[in-house]
């Protein structure tokens, strides 16, 4: 009898982990969904203003900035920043006192309607971190309603999330997999791999549903015609400049992140309306400069140069990108870097195939999203898995690794730390220093 009663307790309570798990890769396939379509039509209605009159972006920008700081400081602090990191420090056993604030169905609310105002102010964020976090809150507030306590099991959920909110995003089911034990997993359980699955099916099943098996970016079926020296020279001068403007932007990012007390951080912290404000009207004045190019996310941007598109125009896009993105995330706007890394990658890849003619245009700019995405993240395994996903590229497998490799390892030299998990360190950290005062207090 206490056998059968194990037996049946056991099983109820596997039923109710699943339940929660395939409810919730099901929200976040919708999450995907409604994020798509609403940073459409919020990019739509920043070209329709811009439209009228490129200088109403001097102010559009601005005050769209200022509105996604107040909305996220005055309904819900723990929504702000990219996502992923946040979500990399809730996974950490240190962090488990985050959860409850940070993986909420409020946070990931206010998440979303605060990204897609950072996109529709025409900055450059992507919303492929954010819901990362949505993902993740989504899985981990249905386990708390299901009764989930378990720690191992809570934390096999906050991964599944943040997988399937990749898998959602990019409509690439293995890159899902892949950036989660990659970035996240970092000594993660093995038996979470089959849980993460099954999340990333399901989220990618919705989104296929509505959209069909869409390629993200195109399709991009070209390879090297030949292995020659300019083929060679494009692999290593591709991982050395993009893996080098990698570790340099992540160096950046973590200064930012980390609270720095030069003047510059200091304005932030004590005007940060103002602060916010003063980004975006850099990022329109830079937009301005170059006839609207380096506004928004940049997919159309990267879509066009895959397709062996974009003349003189785009010409150094990749360098005034890489200022709005550092502009974007300096500002403490909420919103992702997975997107804008590829499209400032795709920029790089056409300024340096201009001075190798032997090699074609589209391999060029698939080698510099690779790169520059591996040199960023510091995952060279994932910038490859997704870029041969979103675009068919699996012919160019070879030269597609050794760039991400190489950059990688060059991003390394530069910036010792990875740029997620050195977020997360800190958010910890911080942590750590709050209930530390509050021990004090009491």
């Amino acid at each position: 009898m206490n056998r059968r009663l194990r037996y049946y307790y056991l099983s109820w309570a596997l039923f109710r982990r699943r339940l929660a798990l395939w409810t919730s890769a099901i929200l976040i396939g919708v999450a995907g969904i409604l994020f798509m379509l609403g940073s459409r039509a919020v990019d739509a209605l920043f070209l329709q203003v811009y439209a009228v009159s490129p200088w109403l972006s001097l102010a559009w920008t601005p005050a769209f900035f200022v509105l996604s700081i107040w909305l996220i400081r005055t309904v819900c602090p723990d929504a702000g920043g990219g996502g992923i990191s946040q979500t990399i420090a809730a996974l950490d056993r240190r962090g488990a006192a985050l959860r409850d604030r940070v993986l909420t169905l409020k946070a990931a609310g206010v998440k979303l309607v605060a990204t897609l105002i950072g996109i529709g102010a025409g900055g450059t964020f992507g919303y492929e971190g954010p819901i990362v976090h949505v993902g993740a809150a989504l899985t981990y507030a249905i386990g708390k309603f299901n009764h989930i306590t378990s720690e191992g099991v809570a934390r096999s959920l906050i991964l599944a999330g943040g997988a399937a909110g990749v898998a959602a995003a990019f409509n690439t089911p293995l890159a899902g997999i892949v950036f989660a034990i990659e970035e996240m997993h970092r000594g993660f359980e093995h038996r979470a791999s089959g849980v993460m699955l099954i999340a990333v099916i399901l989220s990618g099943l919705v989104t296929m549903a509505v959209f069909g098996n869409y390629d993200y970016y195109g399709v991009a079926s070209i390879h090297f015609r030949a292995i020659g020296t300019q083929q060679i020279v494009a692999v290593i001068l591709t991982g050395l400049i993009c893996g080098g403007f990698g570790g340099l932007t992540a160096r950046m990012l973590i200064a930012i992140s980390s609270g720095s007390t030069h003047w510059i951080f200091r304005q932030r912290t004590h005007r940060p309306y103002l602060f916010a404000g003063s980004c975006g009207l850099a990022i329109a004045v830079i937009g301005l400069s170059t006839h609207g190019l380096s506004f928004g996310t940049g997919y159309e941007q990267a879509k066009l140069l895959l397709e062996g598109g974009g003349g003189q125009e785009m010409d150094y896009f990749g360098i005034t990108k890489l200022c709005t993105l550092v502009l974007s995330q300096l500002s403490g706007v909420t919103g992702g870097m997975l997107a804008p890394s590829l499209t400032i990658g795709a920029g790089f890849g056409h300024d340096i195939g201009r001075y190798l003619p032997e090699v074609l245009p589209q391999a060029m700019v698939l080698l510099g999203m690779v790169g520059y995405f591996a040199g960023l993240s510091r995952s060279p395994l994932t910038g490859l898995v997704v870029v041969m996903e979103m675009t068919d590229s699996s012919s160019m497998v070879i030269p597609l690794m050794v760039t991400a490799l190489l950059a990688s390892g060059v991003s390394r030299q530069i910036c010792r730390q990875g740029l997620y998990d050195a977020q997360a360190r800190l958010l910890l950290l911080a942590l750590r220093r709050e209930q530390q005062a509050a021990a004090d207090k009491s």
